[in-house]
Order: structure tokens, then C-alpha cells, then sequence
């Protein structure tokens, strides 16, 4: 029968193309890193959020409001430069902060290795957002004022 010769030719060609993936592609998703990630996970320690994974939907410090970015949507992930898009807290010229919170975005780039055999990474993030709420994105600014966010500079 048709079907079945169809079949039977189906099995060899999935087993090479799993063996010539590798080794974690033939164990299974659970097992494969997703690449790039964003930095890594020794950026902001333990209390950190979204630091070492692939396309994270927040990224936290672990400090104050302002270390923190919620409801990432990215464009051109895995390419040379990725954008994200999400939700932020700002201070108030006075101190403490604005009820709510604002737009920022942030740009992921020089992809890398934070470390010698670790996945693909963005190794460096920029980030801008408005001075007001509602008002206009205001400079690029390194995140947390690093150079890089592989490893923790706090």
C-alpha cells in the first residue's frame, strides 16, 4: 500500500535527522536550550527575574520598582539586535514614584557567550522610558548603568 511505504521510509529519516542534531534534540525539548538568552542568570542573583532565558516577559533586579520591566513583547529576537516592549516604574522629581506604570523599551544586543561553552546571549541591554508618565521615550541608558549583563557589577 501506498501509505505504508510512505511510513516506512519516514522512520530513517527521522532517526538521522535526530542524530545529526544531536544528542540534546534527541532526548527531547525539555533538555534543549533555547538560544539567545538574555545575559545570564548571575546578573542579579537569586532575587532576579528573566536574566539567563530565552525571550523573558520580565526582567527584575531584584531591588526597587525602577529595576523592573513587565509584559515584554520583543521583535527580531535571535537576530543581531532585539527590541522589547513592556511596562516600567519611574521616579517622581520629588522622590518616590508615579502611580502606575509607563512604557519602556529596551534593545538586547552583542550576542556573545557570558560563559566559555554556555548558550548564545545578548550580552549587553539598553533601555529608555519617559521622564513623565505619558510623556515622550527619553534616552538610551545602559541597564543598571552595566557594561554588560553577564555577570553582577552590584
Amino acid at each position: 500500500m501506498p501509505g505504508q511505504r510512505t511510513a516506512v521510509l519516514r522512520y530513517p529519516v527521522l532517526i538521522a535527522v535526530a542524530l545529526l542534531a544531536g544528542p540534546s534534540a534527541a532526548a527531547g525539548a525539555s533538555t534543549t536550550i533555547r538560544a539567545p538568552v538574555l545575559g545570564s542568570k548571575s546578573f542579579a542573583g537569586p532575587p532576579g527575574v528573566g536574566w539567563g532565558t530565552y525571550k523573558p516577559a520580565e526582567v527584575f533586579n531584584g531591588g526597587d520598582p525602577s529595576g523592573m520591566v513587565k509584559s515584554i513583547t520583543w521583535t527580531g529576537w535571535g537576530t543581531a539586535q532585539a527590541v522589547g516592549y513592556g511596562q516600567t516604574y519611574i521616579f517622581k522629581p520629588g522622590g518616590g514614584y508615579y502611580a502606575g506604570s509607563v512604557r519602556a523599551e529596551l534593545r538586547a544586543s552583542a550576542l556573545g557567550h557570558c560563559a566559555p561553552g554556555g548558550p548564545l546571549a545578548y550580552t549587553q541591554l539598553a533601555a529608555r522610558e519617559p521622564s513623565q508618565p505619558g510623556g515622550p521615550l527619553g534616552r538610551w541608558f545602559a541597564w543598571s548603568g552595566a557594561k554588560t549583563i553577564c555577570h553582577s557589577h552590584f
